[in-house]
């Protein structure tokens, strides 16, 4: 493929991928991504043939190459709970890099009200099972170098994902939610 016309499909997946972080995958159309990236609706076509062969790249090359950069550095860290909280700074990283929290593009995609192929849905569920994977792993390192107490590593990988996609939220209304306060609550959880 021509220089040219690797940054003409860059642009559309760009611009796809900022509409559908912003108004959803549902209400993205390929005449808005079209209109907002200034071609046809036709060249749209030319590069992809649905708008579903567009998510399925996005999710390939935008969002697992993200988690997959994502997980590579965490473990960088030298301490499990050092990764835990690098792993939250990333997610805090990519969702102000998107404007928008990931993890609810994943939401709308998995909700039984989108109508998706299973090629789509197994995409974003493999990304899923990559983070769920990754942080199971740093938990149960922790758990087994005493660095953490004896938990179930799924459990606690679920409430930690989910705690994280909540805390993401917060943070992108505008919520006054301290990082450190955050990683306290988690890592000392309630009980004095």
């Amino acid at each position: 493929m021509s220089d040219k016309k690797a940054r003409k499909r860059d642009l559309i997946l760009d611009t796809a991928f900022e509409l559908i972080l912003e108004n959803g995958y549902s209400n993205t159309k390929i005449i808005d991504i079209a209109k907002k990236a200034g071609i046809g609706k036709g060249t749209v076509y030319e590069y992809f043939e649905s708008k579903e062969a567009l998510i399925l790249e996005l999710i390939d090359k935008r969002v697992r190459q993200d988690y997959v950069r994502v997980c590579e550095t965490m473990l960088k860290a030298p301490t499990c709970k050092e990764r835990l909280a690098e792993y939250l700074r990333l997610e805090i990283e990519t969702t102000a890099k998107y404007k928008a929290n990931v993890n609810d593009l994943q939401s709308e995609l998995t909700s039984s009200n989108t109508e998706i192929s299973m090629d789509v849905l197994n995409a974003v569920h493999s990304i899923v099972f990559l983070q769920f994977e990754a942080i199971r792993d740093v938990i149960g390192n922790g758990i087994e170098s005493g660095e953490f107490r004896r938990v179930d590593p799924y459990m606690a990988t679920a409430c930690f994902m989910g705690s994280i996609s909540f805390y993401l939220s917060l943070l992108q209304k505008g919520m006054p939610c301290a990082e450190d306060s955050f990683l306290d609550c988690i890592f000392r959880g309630l009980i004095m």
